[in-house]
């Protein structure tokens, strides 16, 4: 009698478990807090070894490299839904070095952007050298390739997926099906499931989860002002090509571009 009570329970406690298994909640909508951490002095190494040999630009990073710290950590926040997302920078007191490189766009360009995956379209704002930029073109194109690497970020179970975007950039995502959403920090997208961490080894910065709240988020899909012209990615490429291409090199002008999208 008390080997079948004890079973009876063991049995009731199993279909419990399925149960709640088979009707797991999964979020579809909050807001994530990233840190984004910049390896400072290989990102300007890597400027320095892109730049033309009689650029003015080369003795300027290799005189600020030794003041360079390592690394900076830079606070940034997603909030999503099943259909958008906005991303943006959170500002912070830094280092006046800091904040220098990051208002000539070599660190970060401090970019709010928007998503809408039924639309497929994309917005961003920035500024370059002072003047706002606005952009309005489709999302931005992914070639996955998921592997069988496992991570856990904040408390996610995610998954390794290898990207290659940009004609030639190389990233590293880490995504959560747990979490179903296409979504993730800048601008990459695609996946099934929630990007938490990201590696763009070019760019020398990884940005991972740190918070998930499953609170109702505030999607901000109005960026820039009324006054500012969109432009898409190749408009914008051309605009600065025929201003910034005389003096930068091809290395160089391309890894100031992606950093606008990445």
């Amino acid at each position: 009698m008390i080997f079948k009570n004890i079973l009876l329970v063991f049995v009731i406690g199993l279909i419990a478990q399925t149960t709640k298994a088979q009707y797991a909640y999964f979020p579809t909508e909050g807001q994530i807090t990233f840190d984004k951490t910049v390896h400072v002095k290989n990102l300007l190494k890597r400027h320095i070894a892109s730049l033309k040999d009689d650029n003015f630009s080369k003795s300027y990073f290799t005189q600020i490299l030794d003041k360079a710290p390592e690394t900076v950590v830079l606070k940034k926040k997603l909030s999503f839904t099943p259909d958008e997302a906005s991303f943006e920078h959170v500002k912070e007191d830094y280092l006046p070095l800091i904040s220098q490189l990051m208002q000539q766009g070599i660190l970060d360009y401090q970019v709010n952007s928007y998503e809408n995956f039924k639309t497929k379209q994309y917005k961003a704002a920035f500024d370059v050298g002072g003047s706002p930029i606005l952009i309005q073109d489709s999302l931005l194109k992914v070639k996955w390739k998921i592997t069988n690497e496992y991570r856990n970020i904040a408390g996610y179970d995610c998954r390794r997926a290898n990207g290659l975007t940009l004609d030639s950039v190389y990233v590293v995502a880490f995504y959560t099906d747990q979490i179903p959403s296409t979504s993730g920090p800048g601008s990459l997208n695609g996946l099934p499931g929630m990007i938490l961490g990201l590696v763009v080894p070019e760019q020398h910065y990884n940005i991972y989860a740190t918070k998930v709240d499953f609170t109702a988020p505030v999607i901000k899909s109005e960026l820039g002002k009324k006054k500012d012209k969109p432009l898409t990615r190749k408009e914008l490429y051309t605009q600065l090509k025929s201003t910034l291409g005389d003096w930068l090199s091809t290395a160089q002008f391309n890894l100031i571009m992606a950093a606008m999208y990445l």
